[in-house]
Protein backbone atom coordinates (compact mmCIF):
# COMPACT_ATOMS: atom_id res chain seq x y z
CA UNK A 1 0.00 0.00 0.00
CA UNK A 2 2.52 2.65 0.78
CA UNK A 3 4.40 1.80 -2.80
CA UNK A 4 1.01 2.96 -4.54
CA UNK A 5 0.66 5.89 -2.42
CA UNK A 6 3.93 6.78 -3.41
CA UNK A 7 3.93 6.04 -6.77
CA UNK A 8 0.25 8.45 -6.64
CA UNK A 9 1.97 11.05 -4.88
CA UNK A 10 5.34 11.40 -6.97
CA UNK A 11 2.85 11.41 -10.33
CA UNK A 12 1.46 14.40 -8.53
CA UNK A 13 4.43 16.17 -7.71
CA UNK A 14 5.60 15.74 -11.43
CA UNK A 15 2.88 17.67 -12.83
CA UNK A 16 2.48 20.20 -10.41
CA UNK A 17 5.49 22.27 -11.58
CA UNK A 18 3.73 22.30 -14.89
CA UNK A 19 0.14 23.43 -13.92
CA UNK A 20 1.54 26.35 -12.05
CA UNK A 21 3.07 27.54 -14.82
CA UNK A 22 0.12 26.18 -16.94
CA UNK A 23 -1.80 28.88 -15.21
CA UNK A 24 0.59 31.72 -14.82
CA UNK A 25 0.50 31.68 -18.52
CA UNK A 26 -3.04 31.74 -19.07
CA UNK A 27 -3.38 34.18 -16.69
CA UNK A 28 -0.70 36.60 -18.57
CA UNK A 29 -2.28 39.33 -21.03
CA UNK A 30 0.41 38.40 -23.59
CA UNK A 31 -0.49 34.84 -23.41
CA UNK A 32 1.29 33.60 -26.51
CA UNK A 33 4.61 35.59 -26.15
CA UNK A 34 4.65 33.98 -22.25
CA UNK A 35 4.43 30.79 -23.15
CA UNK A 36 6.63 30.74 -26.02
CA UNK A 37 9.72 32.50 -23.77
CA UNK A 38 8.88 30.61 -20.18
CA UNK A 39 7.50 27.03 -21.66
CA UNK A 40 10.48 25.04 -23.63
CA UNK A 41 8.01 21.97 -24.45
CA UNK A 42 6.98 21.66 -27.70
CA UNK A 43 3.69 23.55 -29.12
CA UNK A 44 1.28 21.11 -30.81
CA UNK A 45 -1.41 22.85 -32.60
CA UNK A 46 -4.79 21.89 -33.06
CA UNK A 47 -8.36 22.98 -33.12
CA UNK A 48 -10.00 24.13 -30.27
CA UNK A 49 -12.68 21.49 -30.20
CA UNK A 50 -9.69 18.58 -30.32
CA UNK A 51 -8.03 20.05 -27.64
CA UNK A 52 -10.94 19.72 -25.89
CA UNK A 53 -11.62 16.45 -26.90
CA UNK A 54 -7.73 14.94 -25.58
CA UNK A 55 -8.14 17.20 -22.58
CA UNK A 56 -11.42 15.27 -21.72
CA UNK A 57 -9.41 11.63 -22.62
CA UNK A 58 -6.06 12.77 -20.28
CA UNK A 59 -8.93 13.77 -17.19
CA UNK A 60 -10.08 10.19 -17.92
CA UNK A 61 -6.81 7.98 -18.29
CA UNK A 62 -6.21 9.97 -14.73
CA UNK A 63 -9.31 8.63 -13.37
CA UNK A 64 -8.24 5.18 -14.68
CA UNK A 65 -5.62 5.29 -13.09
CA UNK A 66 -6.80 5.96 -9.99
CA UNK A 67 -9.21 3.22 -10.26
CA UNK A 68 -6.29 0.72 -11.51
CA UNK A 69 -4.13 1.67 -7.99
CA UNK A 70 -6.93 1.44 -5.69
CA UNK A 71 -7.82 -2.24 -7.30
CA UNK A 72 -4.40 -3.09 -6.90
CA UNK A 73 -4.01 -1.65 -3.74
CA UNK A 74 -7.24 -4.04 -2.54
CA UNK A 75 -5.68 -7.00 -4.60
CA UNK A 76 -8.90 -6.69 -6.79
CA UNK A 77 -6.38 -8.01 -9.85
CA UNK A 78 -9.42 -9.08 -11.63
CA UNK A 79 -11.08 -5.39 -11.96
CA UNK A 80 -7.97 -3.57 -12.70
CA UNK A 81 -7.06 -5.62 -15.23
CA UNK A 82 -10.32 -5.07 -16.67
CA UNK A 83 -10.41 -0.73 -16.69
CA UNK A 84 -6.84 -0.71 -17.66
CA UNK A 85 -7.59 -2.51 -21.20
CA UNK A 86 -11.22 -0.97 -21.67
CA UNK A 87 -10.29 2.71 -20.41
CA UNK A 88 -6.42 2.76 -21.55
CA UNK A 89 -5.39 -0.35 -22.97
CA UNK A 90 -4.77 -1.05 -26.93
CA UNK A 91 -8.82 -1.62 -27.03
CA UNK A 92 -9.87 1.56 -25.76
CA UNK A 93 -7.44 3.75 -28.60
CA UNK A 94 -9.38 5.41 -32.14
CA UNK A 95 -12.92 6.65 -30.85
CA UNK A 96 -12.87 9.66 -32.78
CA UNK A 97 -10.62 8.63 -35.35
CA UNK A 98 -13.75 8.29 -37.86
CA UNK A 99 -14.90 12.08 -36.64
CA UNK A 100 -12.20 13.37 -38.15
CA UNK A 101 -11.73 15.14 -34.38
CA UNK A 102 -9.43 12.93 -33.16
CA UNK A 103 -6.08 14.57 -31.93
CA UNK A 104 -3.59 11.52 -33.12
CA UNK A 105 -3.56 13.73 -36.46
CA UNK A 106 -2.50 17.08 -34.97
CA UNK A 107 0.36 15.34 -33.07
CA UNK A 108 4.14 15.07 -33.95
CA UNK A 109 5.20 11.10 -34.13
CA UNK A 110 6.92 10.73 -31.36
CA UNK A 111 4.42 12.39 -29.29
CA UNK A 112 2.22 9.41 -30.95
CA UNK A 113 4.71 7.08 -30.19
CA UNK A 114 4.45 7.79 -26.75
CA UNK A 115 0.31 7.62 -26.98
CA UNK A 116 0.75 4.08 -27.86
CA UNK A 117 3.24 3.24 -25.73
CA UNK A 118 0.87 4.13 -23.11
CA UNK A 119 -2.33 2.32 -23.82
CA UNK A 120 0.53 -0.59 -25.05
CA UNK A 121 1.56 -0.53 -21.43
CA UNK A 122 -2.08 -0.50 -20.09
CA UNK A 123 -2.83 -3.79 -21.64
CA UNK A 124 0.16 -5.12 -20.49
CA UNK A 125 -0.97 -4.29 -17.12
CA UNK A 126 -3.89 -6.03 -18.24
CA UNK A 127 -3.01 -9.01 -18.96
CA UNK A 128 -0.35 -9.16 -15.73
CA UNK A 129 -3.20 -8.83 -13.83
CA UNK A 130 -5.33 -11.25 -15.38
CA UNK A 131 -2.36 -13.96 -15.09
CA UNK A 132 -1.91 -13.00 -11.26
CA UNK A 133 1.50 -11.52 -11.52
CA UNK A 134 1.10 -8.23 -9.20
CA UNK A 135 4.90 -7.29 -9.73
CA UNK A 136 3.93 -7.33 -13.70
CA UNK A 137 0.90 -5.40 -13.08
CA UNK A 138 3.23 -2.76 -11.10
CA UNK A 139 6.15 -2.67 -13.79
CA UNK A 140 3.35 -2.03 -16.41
CA UNK A 141 1.92 0.76 -14.33
CA UNK A 142 4.98 2.51 -13.94
CA UNK A 143 5.50 1.79 -17.86
CA UNK A 144 1.62 4.29 -18.09
CA UNK A 145 2.81 6.87 -16.05
CA UNK A 146 6.69 7.04 -17.27
CA UNK A 147 4.31 7.55 -20.54
CA UNK A 148 2.74 10.48 -19.54
CA UNK A 149 5.35 12.11 -17.20
CA UNK A 150 7.27 12.31 -20.95
CA UNK A 151 4.24 13.65 -22.93
CA UNK A 152 3.48 16.24 -20.38
CA UNK A 153 7.44 17.55 -20.14
CA UNK A 154 7.57 17.79 -23.74
CA UNK A 155 4.84 18.64 -25.59
CA UNK A 156 2.17 21.56 -24.87
CA UNK A 157 -1.27 22.20 -27.02
CA UNK A 158 -2.83 25.88 -27.99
Amino acid sequence: MQEITFLFSAIILLMLPHSGQSEEIANDSQGKEASSVSDSRQLVSMPDETRMIMRDEMLSHLSALNEIIGFLANNNLDAAANVAETKLGKSSMGKHRATGKGPGRFMPLEMRNIGWSMHESATKLSQAAKDGDLKGAYGALQRITSSCVACHYSYRTQ
